[in-house]
């Protein structure tokens, strides 16, 4: 699985980079977008889910999906830097929020040349659009000052909106429900995945994110189709072990 993760982390980035803006044209460089420290879990958690539940796409032919739930995260981080960097100097951070405005809507055009039906592309960017819609308001409930409890139930699905979306996304295309469960599952990994991380500024409800990793799995797994349970687990079970013991990234949902 280590060699696979590899494989399929190295065609996301690939696919990212070819749809950067070009140098010069943002204040970022390419390279400084890509190395802003995103988690890098969200294409992995679906091109895992949509190994697990049997979609027999190409990794070249779901690549693109993958990617756009990256440029998002992306996207998200380069707001979030924003509003920091606003609040600290009390300047308009223009360039930054234009270049995150750039990769969303650059997000939402790679999914809509997936290669699939209109129906189910269509269906795809409703997901990606609601997901990109909580994932903005679980960020701004976070950037609050005077948060410091942990978010309520609500909230924390909404700070792990994207994950959720990774996971819907891959029910979508293997044609499994329930994909609002799974989605919401999904969603309380995402912001579970948060806690490990050096630097999380996000407090962790331990009531609904035990320590064990597996238990965070259980929930999706159980609700995935009895003869893809087994393979669903053991990949995702891969991409935890890979993106919190070997990634050092900022931890954003």
């Amino acid at each position: 699985m280590r060699r696979t993760i590899a494989q399929r982390r190295v065609a996301i980035e690939d696919a990212i980079r070819a749809n950067l803006p070009e140098p010069g044209a943002f204040e970022r460089s390419p390279e400084e977008v890509l190395e802003l420290g995103r988690p890098r879990i969200h294409g992995q958690v679906f091109l895992a889910m949509a190994d697990g539940l049997g979609d027999e796409r190409s990794l070249e032919a779901l690549v693109p999906i993958a990617a756009s739930l990256e440029l998002v995260s992306l996207q998200t981080r380069l707001h979030r830097r924003a509003v920091e960097y606003g609040r600290r100097t009390g300047r308009k951070p223009t360039d930054d929020v234009l270049l995150g405005d750039l990769l969303e809507s650059t997000a939402f055009g790679l999914t809509a040349r997936f290669d699939a039906e209109p129906a189910l592309v269509e269906r795809c960017l409703e997901t990606l659009a609601e997901a990109t819609r909580a994932v903005q308001e679980g960020q701004a409930m976070l950037a609050a000052e005077s948060r410091s409890a942990a978010p309520e139930g609500d909230e924390a699905r909404r700070i792990g909106a994207l994950t959720g979306c990774a996971v819907e996304l891959a029910a979508l295309l293997a044609d499994v429900g329930p994909r609002r469960e799974l989605a919401r599952h999904g969603s309380t990994l995402g912001y579970c995945v948060r806690a490990p991380r050096s630097g999380a500024r996000v407090s962790t409800d331990r009531r609904r994110c035990p320590p064990n990793r597996s238990r965070w799995l259980e929930p999706i797994v159980e609700r995935c189709p009895p003869d893809s349970r087994a393979t669903v687990r053991a990949q995702l079970s891969a991409v935890l072990e890979a993106s919190l013991d070997r990634e050092s990234a900022d931890p954003i949902a």
